[in-house]
């Protein structure tokens, strides 16, 4: 498989289709060609490629480019992502290969992943989103701290700004795996929930201490994990997709029942997300199957409830 470099003409391009989605009129072909080092024909080119691809390119009267926005979010939708229909069609079609050969739960699960990002909205690719995720790699690159500007805290209910070394995102997850450089310690941060950022020109002082924790599928950074086994009616299974794509990779249809369906996954040790659901959606559980825990931490939160 062929790998880009920082310098790849293929990384420019996207580099300029995105800075052109993020920005609009925003940069000159001259301000593109002195950016990467390269002839202002250069970019020409690139530019002629991106429309080639089916982007509406724009300039103004400073000769500033722009890409139609509502065309170019649709088409990357339609680029990107598999409708519905289409990861139906192409499933069955894998089922009737042999499941005994490797390469099917390979591509099984690379179409899973795929479908689990589209169902996260077009939100994934907006241009508020796309603008955190660029300044994020960008400062991950270039080992600068970042400030994660009017971050909302489910935990603290609290709006606050945080100073930290970005060093792993995952859009796919809705992560930012960091340094708080205040707290002295690794945290974790839905992009979904940060408001700005904004890169500080000061190099990481903490990179030895950097490292990714495990997530599950609810979204929840935990080293600690937990198997767990329940089983749950349509109405469950639809719930939990919707809410939680990235559970719909542990969802298999019961064996002995239909209409039930079994969730056996590895989840973090405090059941966040996971025992939110059930007591949200109770009517649609069939069956907590394990472990004894999760059972115990269901019936202790009952009783904090208050009617």
């Amino acid at each position: 498989m062929q790998k880009f470099n920082e310098t790849s003409p293929n990384i420019r391009l996207l580099r300029i289709l995105r800075a052109m989605i993020e920005r609009p009129y925003g940069n000159t072909k001259q301000d593109w060609a002195d950016l990467y080092n390269v002839h202002k024909d250069t970019i020409k080119t690139d530019l002629e490629d991106i429309r080639n691809a089916g982007f509406e390119v724009k300039y103004d009267k400073q000769y500033r480019y722009a890409i139609e926005q509502d065309k170019a979010l649709e088409h990357l939708k339609e680029l990107l992502f598999f409708s519905e229909n289409e990861q139906d069609f192409l499933l069955n079609a894998l089922e009737k290969m042999s499941q005994t050969d490797k390469r099917y739960a390979r591509v099984r699960k690379k179409l899973e992943t795929i479908y689990d990002i589209s169902k996260l909205g077009s939100s994934m690719i907006s241009k508020p989103f796309l603008t955190k995720i660029n300044l994020l790699e960008r400062a991950k690159g270039q080992k600068y701290l970042v400030k994660l500007i009017g971050y909302r805290s489910t935990n603290s209910s609290d709006v606050t700004d945080r100073l930290v070394e970005p060093f792993h995102i995952s859009p796919k997850e809705d992560m930012l795996h960091s340094f708080d450089v205040e707290k002295k310690n690794i945290r974790h941060f839905r992009l979904s929930r940060i408001e700005r950022v904004e890169i500080i020109e000061v190099p990481w002082n903490y990179e030895g201490k950097h490292y990714k924790k495990a997530t599950d599928p609810f979204r929840i950074v935990d080293d600690k994990q937990v198997d767990v086994h329940i089983r749950l009616k349509v109405g469950g299974y639809n719930e939990l997709t919707e809410r939680f794509p990235l559970t719909s990779s542990y969802l298999k249809p019961a064996a002995d029942e239909a209409g039930i369906f079994d969730l056996e996954c590895k989840v973090n040790h405090r059941f966040f997300g996971l025992s939110n659901f059930i007591l949200g959606y109770h009517e649609h559980i069939v069956e907590v199957l394990e472990p004894e825990s999760l059972l115990d931490h269901l019936q202790n939160e009952v009783k904090k409830i208050n009617f």
